[in-house]
């Protein structure tokens, strides 16, 4: 069962750009918010360590991605030239060389049409400091990992839902992608709290695990050069994520 919203919308990074390359397709503003709201941390996490202000920051960002479509950027992206992680990495870092005085008062169309970074912030982003301790290449790699994954995670609880098993993610999830300030939970802890047996548990974890690999996989395949970098892709956003 496939959920009408999948249906429609692309969910990896190169599908939506394919999208999104097309003026003409009656999905391409919504194509680049699909993608702005999934990857816009890692440019505004860059801009930041970069040492723009919070609020000089939420509006390169907005340029950033306005620019995107006003200059028809994204035209260029070509997936056979390798990871679109590195590409959107290179036409931020010419962009932020090309800014200089504030931008302009003035809202463009594109503006009022994308989605408002300002109504995306949260408080992770308000509290965050840069660094000394890593490059501002380093920390657009790491927050590129982190909505690589909180995607995949989405697409994931998706299924579950389909399947009428809300729970089975909220499992999948205790077990091995637990909230902030807490730890993952056995499985004998998982059947306690949700009242199920422990092969249960097992069970839906496996379940959730294998449709996670399934769907990280394809999320990096479609990120990738080729598919003979996937698995290599895979170690290094482990890595990032350390």
């Amino acid at each position: 069962m496939t959920s009408k919203r999948s249906a429609h919308f692309p969910t990896t990074a190169w599908s939506v750009i394919r999208q999104a390359k097309d003026r003409d397709n009656e999905e391409y503003l919504t194509a680049m918010n699909r993608f702005m709201a999934d990857y816009w941390r890692p440019v505004f996490y860059f801009v930041r360590a970069r040492g723009y202000s919070f609020d000089r920051a939420q509006d390169v960002t907005q340029d950033f991605f306005t620019r995107l479509l006003e200059k028809d950027w994204i035209a260029k992206a070509d997936r056979e030239r390798g990871r679109f992680r590195t590409f959107l990495l290179t036409i931020l870092t010419r962009f932020l060389s090309d800014q200089s005085a504030p931008r302009a008062p003035k809202q463009k169309t594109f503006d009022q049409q994308l989605v408002s970074i300002s109504t995306l912030i949260g408080d992770d982003e308000r509290r965050f400091e840069p660094s000394d301790e890593m490059t501002a290449d380093a920390v657009f790699m790491k927050r590129w990992a982190q909505a690589l994954i909180a995607n995949v995670l989405r697409q994931v609880s998706r299924w579950c839902d389909d399947r009428g098993r809300p729970d089975w993610f909220e499992i999948f999830s205790r077990h091995n992608f637990p909230p902030p300030g807490t730890s993952t939970m056995k499985k004998t802890a998982l059947a306690a709290h949700f009242g199920l047996s422990r092969d249960q548990v097992r069970y839906a974890v496996d379940q959730v695990n294998e449709q996670f690999v399934v769907l990280l996989r394809q999320e990096v395949a479609d990120q990738v050069g080729t598919s003979a970098d996937i698995d290599a892709e895979i170690r290094e956003l482990e890595s990032l994520l350390d």
